[in-house]
């Protein structure tokens, strides 16, 4: 009796175990003709430091490499990240130009894409506009 009684406990188990267990994903279906591209209205930065502990992410069903960049409205260029692949994230933000605390209006958040091939030819890219909160 004791051993019926420890195999449904292990039964018991297996099958909470089994339920709990994470399912695999269905496959992301690839984009062909259009690029999704993460849009911001305002975006949150740590005044006077270069490092900001921010990243970007090119959406899995991307199919080509995306580069942001991040520029004050008059044309400064504060940051360019490296190309990051669809579903990857891209490194933490380093600003070339650390900002002071204040409401930075009409900044640019671009992206430049590129396929996958070897020249990495350019694509259409996106621009907006947002704003940068630096505290």
């Amino acid at each position: 009796m004791i051993a019926l009684g420890v195999l449904a406990a292990v039964l018991l188990i297996a099958a909470v175990i089994m339920i709990t267990l994470p399912k695999e994903s269905p496959p992301v279906e690839k984009l062909t003709d259009s690029i999704d591209l993460p849009g911001y209205t305002e975006l949150t930065l740590k005044a006077g430091a270069a490092e900001q502990g921010i990243a970007f992410q090119n959406p899995e069903q991307n199919f080509c490499y995306i580069q942001p960049s991040l520029w004050l409205a008059d044309g400064t260029l504060l940051w360019r990240g490296q190309l990051i692949a669809p579903g990857d994230v891209g490194d933490a933000v380093t600003l070339i130009h650390p900002l002071a605390a204040g409401e930075y209006k009409d900044a640019v958040l671009r992206y430049d894409c590129f396929r996958m091939d070897e020249e990495k030819t350019p694509l259409n890219g996106a621009t907006g506009n947002l704003t940068l909160i630096v505290q």
